[in-house]
């Protein structure tokens, strides 16, 4: 098992299941995990009844265009969404410390996933779900737990993990570049 695991770390994610955002339907809200890996893609399954999606969303890094792989479900935003989307847009370029100034204000956090914050790709708290979505899922532990698959050949807590919402903005310096 050990063996499998530690294969499934060094392969790179299969880059072919996931789909680029789309411009025009940004700001969007998913609510799942940022994958990195094989490993990643297979303890961190959501359920298809639950209609997951694989999502490219690329985002300025240095001086070079990136991506990131997001395996989630998409949320239909409250109007909290693009007020916030905007705020961030006015505030560019945008640093951790004003970043969670922003979402303070606004009562909203990102303590436990400001990791994943790059230009473009804004990480909130599950906690503050109810706030950002429309959706009725409950954001306590054991039921976003509920939702994912269980793979029997990896380790009980393999994918204890804690999901994540993530507002997918256009990237600022990515698409003055294409103006």
């Amino acid at each position: 098992m050990i063996d499998t695991i530690t294969k499934l770390f060094d392969q790179p994610i299969t880059k072919s299941r996931y789909l680029p955002t789309v411009s025009s339907c940004l700001p969007e809200l998913i609510m799942g995990f940022m994958m990195k890996n094989r490993y990643d893609e297979r303890r961190l399954r959501i359920k298809k009844i639950l209609k997951p999606v694989n999502i490219t969303h690329e985002y300025r890094d240095d001086e070079q265009m990136s991506r990131v792989h997001i395996h989630g479900v998409r949320l239909e935003p409250s109007t909290t969404i693009t007020h916030l989307c905007e705020t961030i847009n006015r505030a560019k370029p945008i640093t951790v410390e004003s970043y969670k100034n922003i979402l303070k204000y606004n009562r909203l956090s990102c303590d436990s996933c400001s990791q994943h914050l790059r230009d473009g790709v804004y990480p909130v708290d599950i906690k503050c779900l109810p706030k950002l979505s429309r959706n009725r899922y409950k954001s306590d532990f054991l039921y976003l737990r509920s939702m994912l698959e269980h793979d029997e050949e990896l380790p009980w807590f393999s994918s204890w993990t804690e999901f994540n919402i993530f507002m997918l903005c256009p990237s600022f310096i990515g698409s003055a570049q294409y103006k």
